[in-house]
């Protein structure tokens, strides 16, 4: 079955780094890539006419040159690859969001306020993932692989198979190595266990709970997988913890709940919130089943 990854392009730095990173993940399965680009005109104080129907084919013809360009961008690095380029009027989040209906994988570029690339991922890109429904990738910090470990996050008590099944097939295409990381987010509990022995036995256990639990969970991950991964339970600030963990690591793979009462897309809580704003490496999102 061919795989499609589709990129939002605009010819900016984020943008540009958001393509090199989709073609490599296009490339790496054996797949095709679709450049996107939104635009958006104007719209006229009167009722439409010759003016404003100038003015959009304008700007669709900007849009087209520009997603044509980045087409042929990709295509310099990888001449084998289908790459589709595509220009399509409307908001440019809820265009990507709309795409992700189609395509196994939507890249993203991270851009901050005032449209300086910064700590601060974007608007278009939290919309994106707001309204998406495949797996979303952020393109921060050094795109580049450079310590050839993948990171996932799971939340051992929400179904995570999908979260580890991503981050395992990325391992994999990468020839990575894989670091499955729960972080007990509950450091008060362990504070009052060494103060109290009787609440230090209940710490124990439950750490022996988690543990044995992280490890059925991987254990039957790398079954599937044919493949081994390293895990491990981490206790403290679990945005902090895995903020840390970016900083040697190729790619974040964490997982994000869909809305209720049928509809599309994330919810994107405090910790997914404060990986996109602040690791410093790709962080791929996940929808959870």
């Amino acid at each position: 079955m061919n795989t499609t990854v589709a990129v939002g392009y605009d010819r900016t730095l984020p943008g540009e780094r958001a393509l090199g990173v989709a073609a490599r993940e296009a490339d790496r399965r054996g797949g095709s890539l679709l450049v996107i680009t939104a635009y958006q005109w104007p719209a006229p104080p009167e009722p439409p006419g010759p003016a404003s129907a100038e003015a959009e084919s304008a700007a669709r013809k900007t849009a087209e040159e520009i997603a044509a360009h980045g087409a042929e961008q990709a295509r310099v690095q990888h001449p084998e690859l289908s790459i589709e380029p595509r220009a399509v009027a409307g908001n440019a989040g809820k265009i990507l969001a709309a795409t992700s209906h189609s395509v196994d994988l939507l890249v993203v570029g991270n851009r901050g306020a005032g449209g300086f690339e910064g700590l601060e991922v974007g608007s278009t890109s939290l919309r994106t993932l707001a309204e998406a429904c495949c797996p979303v990738l952020v393109v921060r910090g050094n795109a580049l692989d450079a310590h050839h470990r993948i990171v996932a996050a799971v939340d051992i008590d929400e179904n995570c198979d999908r979260v580890l099944d991503f981050a395992f097939d990325e391992a994999a295409r990468r020839g990575a190595g894989l670091t499955v990381i729960h972080v007990w987010d509950e450091p008060w509990i362990v504070a009052y266990g060494q103060q109290d022995p009787d609440i230090a036995e209940d710490v124990a256990r439950i750490e022996r709970e988690r543990e044995d639990l992280l490890s059925a969970l991987v254990r039957a991950a790398e079954e599937r997988h044919h493949a081994e991964a390293f895990h491990q339970i981490a206790t403290g600030s679990t945005a902090g913890l895995l903020v840390d963990a970016s900083r040697r690591a190729d790619l974040l793979v964490t997982g994000a709940r869909r809305h209720t009462e049928g509809r599309h897309g994330m919810l994107l809580g405090p910790v997914t919130q404060s990986l996109l704003h602040h690791a410093e490496c790709p962080v791929a999102v996940v929808p959870l089943s």
